[in-house]
Order: C-alpha cells, then structure tokens, then sequence
C-alpha cells in the first residue's frame, strides 16, 4: 500500500499545530496510509489518537537515528512527501527519501529535496500555513485557504480576550479519539487523586515553557491558583520534562492543589486536559495540547504575539496579555533572558486578569 509522508520534526507545539494537515491527508487519499517523522518521545500520540499509521522518530544531533529512519521509510513505496518543517537538516532527510512527488516551502535552496514549493501564506495561522503544502493537490482546499484569508481575522480577539473558531475543515481536535483510550486514562486514576476530575470540578496551571521569558510569573500562576481553588475547583499543576521544580514550587504555594508534573507522558496528559474544565498556560505546547483536546484555555503572551501565527487552535482559546507595549515582540520564540532586562510583559499581567476570564469560563 502506498504511504504518504509527512516530515515535521519541529518542537512538541509546532507538530501539534500539523494535525490539520495530517487530517487533511486522510481525507484526500483515504487509501493509502500515513506516516509522520518526528522527534524522538512525540509519535505515540500520533500512532494512539489513529493520525498515522507509522512513525520514523529522530533525535536531534544524532546521525543514527535519522539513519535508522531513512532506513524504515525505505522499507515503503512513498508517494507523497510533505515537509511543513524548514531547517537546513531536514531539507538534507527529505533528500535523502526516494518519494514520486517530494513538496516543501519555497527558500532558496528548496530544488535540492523537493520537487514542487509552495510559497508559505504567512498572513494565515500556522495549522493552515502547513496545510497549504496541499494547495496544488487539492483544489477545494486552495479555495478554501484562499476565502478564509481573505474574509477572516484570525488573530483579533474579542474584549474577553476570546480568539474566533477555526473552521470545521482545518479542525486540530482529535478529541473522540483521545477519549477512546480508557485504558490509558484507567491507568492515570490508579497512579494519582483525579478525583477532581471525575467530579468535573479539575483546572489545569501549566506554569512551564521551553523558552524563559514566555512563562508568566510563578506569582501570577499562584494568585490564579489559590482563587480557583478556594471556589471548589481541583486545581493540578503539570508540565513536561524540566519544569518538575517550577510546578512543585507552584503546587506547593497552593493549598489542596496536586502536581503531577513531569509524570506523563503526551497521550497521559492529553487524557487528563480532555477531562478538565480549563487549562492555563503560556504560548507552549500545553496549550496546543488543550486545543487538540477541545478543553477551554487560557495562554498567556507575553514576549511573542498572536501575528506570528501560533495561536491555539480552537474555539474556546482565550489569551491573556499586556497590551500596547512597545518591547513586543521582541523575538519569534522568545529568550531566556530578557532584551530589555525588564520582562514587564509578564510581570506586569496581573492574576486578576486571568482569574476574571477562568471564572468567565468556568461560569459558561
């Protein structure tokens, strides 16, 4: 059977956002199966949720994990090949993988893997950026790119801070699929006190980012915390690998809450945010993850904006940001320090800010 490939070995967030394209592949040849290649932790998901079919992982740095991939896509009769990602690495994998049609973003050194380019339409958000790769295949799908970038505004929110619904045909969520997954989810509860969940009275304070200055202030996260569990709520501080200290000292500032950071894996996590009520995050992963998951959320911005093009994904995203400051952006990932040695992006966001929108929310 033929296998269509789609190579997005960015970080954990940027995959997320590639969802729209991989559901678009199964819905345009319904009868050949997908595989993803991706960094090394990241394809269970994938596999799990029934995105792909087969997962080539890599790690960054090492030579024979990509060997080890080439190695396995060899061992299928590619048809398409489709690289959302852009770096001069992954150009060099794609050149490498014998595929009858080979198509990535136009630069200037693209002829090398590819042999059709798209130019990427950064006036629209990323999910539908990557989607686009698809325009000169699927003839319904470059009308419908084509309509949305020019009738919609994407990236303007309401006076709540409340971002508009992505379309129905570029949907990331994976939902249904998500909660199929009993066992997963059976095996969390005999592990932690999800009992907040089950009662559906669970939030979620995802403190953490890869990048410094994209994490809001750990007081900011507390304030919001103590409020929501002072009104009943289960409030559970998570984050992924590294952040276990930033969480724990968040948990510990608030009474009654439960960390689980650090302990679960993407699917794990994707099976509790599919059962909370909110989620609270900076511009990261998690709050992909929460979009994927259908679960309402707040990002907090702060050194990137919403322009760049990745903002959550769906219906119920709210953002959380200090307005009108002339240091922002002041990069596309943010640093690890700031520019300016200020940071007022994120200590000047007040909790009230955030709590009014979660209590707004959870009110709804």
């Amino acid at each position: 059977m033929p296998l269509n490939l789609v190579v997005q070995t960015a970080f954990l967030g940027d995959l997320l956002l590639a969802i729209p394209l991989l559901k678009r592949c199964r819905q345009i040849w319904p009868d050949h199966q997908l595989g993803l290649v991706c960094r090394k932790g990241f394809g269970d998901f994938f596999l799990k949720t029934h995105l792909v079919d087969h997962v080539f992982e890599i790690k960054k740095g090492d030579a024979e994990s990509y060997n080890q991939a080439l190695s396995g896509i060899a061992q299928h009769q590619v048809n398409y090949l489709l690289s959302p990602h852009e770096s001069t690495r992954t150009i060099f994998f794609c050149r490498k993988i014998k595929a009858q049609h080979k198509i990535g973003f136009k630069k200037f050194f693209s002829f090398l893997a590819f042999s059709q380019t798209v130019k990427k339409p950064m006036q629209l958000p990323d999910p539908m950026r990557q989607m686009s790769l698809l325009q000169n295949v699927d003839s319904k799908l470059a009308e419908q790119l084509s309509s949305y970038q020019s009738t919609q505004r994407p990236f303007e929110t309401d006076f709540r801070g409340k971002l508009p619904a992505p379309p129905q045909w570029a949907s990331m969520s994976v939902r249904e699929e998500i909660l199929k997954c009993l066992d997963v989810y059976k095996n969390l509860e005999s592990r932690y006190d999800l009992k907040g969940l089950s009662e559906n009275r669970g939030v979620l304070m995802f403190p953490g980012s890869v990048w410094a200055t994209k994490r809001w202030t750990k007081e900011g996260f507390v304030q919001t915390g103590m409020s929501l569990q002072s009104q009943g709520y289960q409030v559970y501080v998570m984050g992924g690998p590294g952040e276990e200290a930033l969480a724990q000292e968040v948990m510990e500032a608030i009474p009654g809450s439960i960390c689980i950071a650090g302990k679960t894996s993407i699917l794990e996590s994707t099976q509790i945010i599919a059962r909370a009520r909110l989620l609270v995050g900076n511009d990261s992963a998690a709050s992909h993850m929460a979009a994927a998951c259908e679960t309402p959320l707040i990002a907090v911005f702060g050194p990137t904006v919403l322009r760049f093009g990745f903002r959550p994904w769906s219906a119920d995203s709210y953002i959380a940001q200090k307005e009108n400051l002339p240091c922002r952006p002041c990069g596309k990932h943010g640093h690890k320090v700031c520019p300016i040695k200020t940071h007022v992006c994120m200590t000047h966001l007040p909790a009230e800010q955030v709590v009014d929108k979660a209590e707004f929310i959870l009110r709804s």
